[in-house]
């Protein structure tokens, strides 16, 4: 596993009606050819897990034929909720292409699934100069509330940019937003520290973005773990969302005194859906050096953000039953 925390990353999103755990991986990392390994793994989850494939299979074209260039490194998360079915969802790495390139095949796949006129929408109000397509990425369901979800990283972004993309959604709330990000930057900055990403996920039928999600790189915002949990404890507190599971998984991953290093939770992500705020932490764990990682035609290593300074040993059991 390298130290940007691939090919496997987990995160957790809390909110008032429970906890949800999701795992984001990269399946092809050590393959000879990361596309056709990711491919037949879709095939397998499918099977095993009832996802839909529909619209995978009308879009994947757009990021996986590439000729001559390279095609996009697919990933995929699993979400678990207690007492529900696993969802899939997968992902489209565009990072390696030119911006044109990545602009018409998520502008083809956005007219496929009938959502161009929301893409139209919310790509005119986009600020290219400071937000930076990414990835595409789909909900591995044919239920009606499936989505497709578009992400940009920005580049020195301050948080009022943040909160205007963000502001593309129908859902979003920007007074709460700011507050929300306020809280998570901490003190008086104006800056959203080092790049930050803003999903808009998008769903038939609308005529805009429906939703977005702000994740802001906590990892660079903070001197130490301690600041991190603290600032978020804080806002679940505010969202009436209960920090005591949060606080008992910190601890449970830290690998000594949250004091004493910072980086454990590069990412913490943030979402008004109507009365409710989603937030999520997102953990890392750099347990191998960059570079002693073989680089593959799949995942591209970036540096991590904030390391931690030593090796690190984790807990040898750490609670996962539902009830804890």
């Amino acid at each position: 596993m390298a130290e940007d925390g691939f090919p496997a990353e987990i995160s957790v999103k809390w909110t008032g009606s429970g906890p949800e755990l999701r795992v984001l991986f990269d399946i092809g990392f050590a393959d000879v050819r990361p596309d056709l390994a990711a491919l037949a793994a879709t095939d397998r989850l499918a099977g095993r897990l009832g996802a839909a494939l529909d619209d995978f299979e009308r879009v994947g074209g757009m990021f996986l034929d590439r000729c001559p260039g390279p095609p996009a490194p697919l990933w995929h998360s699993l979400v678990l909720r207690p007492g529900e079915p696993v969802s899939l969802k997968a992902y489209f790495g565009l990072y390696r292409w030119g911006m044109n390139e990545r602009e018409a095949a998520v502008g083809a796949a956005m007219e496929i699934l009938d959502m161009g006129t929301a893409w139209a929408a919310a790509s005119s109000g986009v600020n290219t100069g400071k937000h930076e397509l990414e990835f595409f990425a789909l909900d591995l369901s044919d239920a009606p509330q499936s989505r497709a979800k578009i992400y940009y990283r920005g580049a020195a972004a301050t948080v009022e940019e943040l909160n205007s993309l963000a502001g593309l959604a129908r859902s979003h709330d920007a007074a709460r937003a700011g507050q929300a990000y306020s809280a998570l930057v901490g003190g008086e900055r104006g800056d959203a520290g080092e790049a930050p990403l803003t999903c808009l996920a998008f769903r038939r039928g609308c005529d805009r973005a429906e939703e977005a999600t702000t994740y802001l790189r906590v990892a660079s915002l903070s001197r130490c773990e301690r600041d991190t949990t603290e600032r978020v404890a804080a806002l679940m507190a505010s969202e009436g969302v209960p920090a005591g599971p949060y606080r008992k998984l910190v601890d449970a991953l830290a690998p000594r005194p949250l004091e004493a290093f910072v980086g454990l939770q590069e990412l913490v992500s943030y979402r008004v859906v109507g009365q409710r705020a989603d937030l999520t932490t997102y953990f890392r764990f750099p347990v191998h050096p960059v570079a002693a990682v073989r680089p593959t035609a799949g995942h591209v290593p970036r540096p991590a953000r904030r390391r931690l300074r030593r090796t690190v040993s984790f807990p040898v059991t750490i609670p996962m039953s539902p009830d804890e």
